[in-house]
């Protein structure tokens, strides 16, 4: 791998394009858990596996995902410098989160009202009286909350690059040497980033912090996903270490599935908050999955960086409309999920047939009215005229 290059790093981009298209699968399962934890739509059909499915996936996702968003934020500082670092960041986070969140919130708003008559009733219907008045309207940012964190960080990162300005030429080098000396992969930095996340997570009974929609934000939120952030800035700038990864992704995804399934197993086991071995219980939670998120960055950034290298067009069509799935997904998902409440069949065939069904949806219209057009330019930066096959 020649890092200095300014060649794509396909491994990662596509490692990106996975986990923002995972969004798929995670809040199809929502739908289909056998505890109600989505304020959209929840089916008749209920399965425990899809209860394993959204806490597996949950675990490694949104921290890869900040992860690889710090590391192509260095990136770009890097290659283009600050004040085009900061505009690309702009165009890029938050004028899609300015003008998508609006139309979104109003359909999804107009499907929450029809799911809660079909829940109630059984039968389609709009009586916007069914809304759950404790959570008001105005108040979510839906499923782009991840820019809205995101742009907080961003905000974090221009007021740290100022402070960086003001600090003198020898402290700069000091802290550049110290950096360029420091591998990423060393036991102290792991435990330390371990014990941060298990800290965090100690905020929440699953032992690790999960989204928040609302637009007052969660300082748990945005430390804990800021320091994902950051790790993958610090990954940047130390992309030799790389190589390393690349050379250890299957023991680090072994580690990370190991301490993943003692996760589960304390969840399953938990005793009630009120009890005295509930605060043993949930340090060891809070500890294995801290540790489990760790390797499991590690892991997916070594994986991909060791199998995926190497251009592919199809790769890259995928890394190009992942963006747009996870803006537009919640919409078709909703919708296809509605129209199937009077099948009877288990929850796995309604949830199989719903993300199939969403993806290719997601695809045509991307296909379509996207990706050459002035949403693909803001979403990509540029109009794309090729497809796969014409690659």
């Amino acid at each position: 791998m020649h890092h200095d290059s300014p060649t794509r790093y396909h491994g990662l981009d596509f490692l990106r394009a996975l986990m923002m298209s995972l969004g798929v699968v995670l809040h199809t399962a929502q739908i289909y858990l056998t505890v109600n934890a989505v304020d959209y739509y929840w089916d008749s059909a209920r399965s425990p596996s899809m209860d394993v499915l959204l806490f597996f996936i949950n675990t490694f996702r949104m921290p890869v995902f900040f992860l690889l968003s710090g590391f192509f934020t260095a990136l770009l500082l890097e290659r283009r410098g600050e004040s085009a670092m900061l505009t690309n960041r702009w165009q890029r986070i938050g004028l899609p989160f300015l003008i998508f969140l609006p139309p979104l919130a109003l359909i999804m708003t107009g499907l929450r009202v029809i799911a809660r008559h079909v829940m109630q009733t059984g039968e389609f219907g709009f009586d916007p009286a069914l809304l759950d008045a404790a959570h008001p309207v105005w108040d979510n940012t839906h499923n782009l909350w991840f820019l809205y964190y995101l742009s907080m960080h961003l905000v974090t990162l221009w007021l740290v690059l100022a402070a960086w300005r003001r600090l003198g030429s020898r402290t700069q080098a000091g802290l550049s040497t110290l950096l360029a000396e420091r591998a990423i992969y060393t036991r102290s930095l792991l435990v330390a980033m371990s014990l941060l996340l298990a800290a965090l997570g100690a905020t929440e009974w699953s032992g690790r912090v999960t989204a928040k929609l609302s637009f007052v934000p969660s300082l748990w939120v945005y430390l804990n996903f800021g320091l994902c952030f950051g790790f993958g800035w610090l990954l940047y700038w130390r992309r030799q270490d790389l190589e390393v990864l690349a050379s250890r992704w299957r023991k680090d995804l072994i580690i990370a599935s190991v301490l993943f399934l003692m996760a589960t197993a304390l969840v399953l086991t938990k005793a009630p908050v009120e009890a005295a071995s509930y605060p043993l219980q949930h340090t060891l939670l809070c500890l294995v999955t801290g540790f489990s998120i760790v390797h499991y960055m590690l892991g997916f950034v070594g994986l991909f960086c060791r199998f995926s290298q190497r251009h592919n067009p199809w790769v890259r069509y995928f890394s190009d409309s992942a963006y747009w799935i996870f803006i537009f997904h919640s919409i078709p998902l909703v919708a296809v999920a509605l129209l199937l409440h009077d099948l009877a069949a288990p929850a796995e065939i309604k949830f199989l047939v719903v993300c199939i069904s969403t993806l290719a949806l997601c695809l045509v219209s991307y296909q379509g009215f996207v990706r050459n057009s002035a949403i693909g330019q803001l979403l990509n930066g540029r109009r794309i005229n090729s497809t796969p096959w014409h690659d």
